[in-house]
């Protein structure tokens, strides 16, 4: 059973959370202090770290809580027993677009990058967290394509390539122009998502 002590420690962290991903978006994660969090989420600085050890353990949090809400996405799309495979990859490639370009975690991927450099520990934890079950996910959808004839052999690591290098690069290049007045007609994500999966399904369908 829950307890309420339980529930308000976990509305408080969820309420962490989210308020300190929106500041590292705005701030960046040099710019964004232990103090200023506890002030925007109206709590001491004792409470913030009753729940987090440091600024490194928090920003970890929200990349690994962000990304969770993506995989049980993906998780969901596969336990689908009564869909094609090549529209189990259809909807799981729409929901890592959705994640990645349109999420605000997904929009932390530049800061995320930087600040992997001088914390090994946040890569480790992105990588082990969700990309590496991420990528099983959608490798399971490409497995059952397989053995059921629609998708043809591919190779794993080529084909992860070919999926989430434009996804990578799209919103990184949001994310740099982000002050564009015309981003959409720079960067459309709908028509470049929609001609990047037609052109992965075509690819791999048999």
């Amino acid at each position: 059973m829950t307890t309420r002590e339980e529930i308000s420690t976990g509305s408080s962290r969820a309420k962490i959370i989210s308020t300190c991903t929106e500041l590292f978006l705005e701030h960046g994660f040099a710019g964004t202090s232990m103090s200023a969090i506890a002030k925007a989420c109206q709590m001491t600085k004792a409470s913030l770290y009753y729940h987090f050890s440091g600024k490194e353990d928090l920003f970890i949090a929200c990349v690994t809580d962000g990304y969770g809400v993506a995989l049980r996405a993906l998780q969901s799309i596969v336990a689908d027993e009564t869909a094609a495979p090549h529209d189990k990859l259809k909807r799981a490639l729409i929901a890592l677009y959705e994640t990645t370009i349109s999420s605000p975690v997904g929009r932390m991927s530049p800061l995320i990058a930087e600040v992997s450099r001088a914390f090994p520990s946040v890569a480790r934890s992105f990588h082990s967290e969700y990309i590496a079950p991420q990528q099983a996910l959608l490798w399971q959808i490409i497995e059952a394509g397989i053995a059921s004839g629609d998708f043809r052999a591919v190779d794993r690591k080529q084909l992860f390539h070919i999926v989430f290098g434009p996804m990578v690069t799209l919103s990184l290049s949001r994310e740099m122009f982000a002050s564009f007045d015309d981003l959409d007609e720079h960067f459309p994500v709908e028509e470049l998502r929609d001609s990047h999966i037609e052109v992965i399904i075509r690819m791999i369908r048999a």
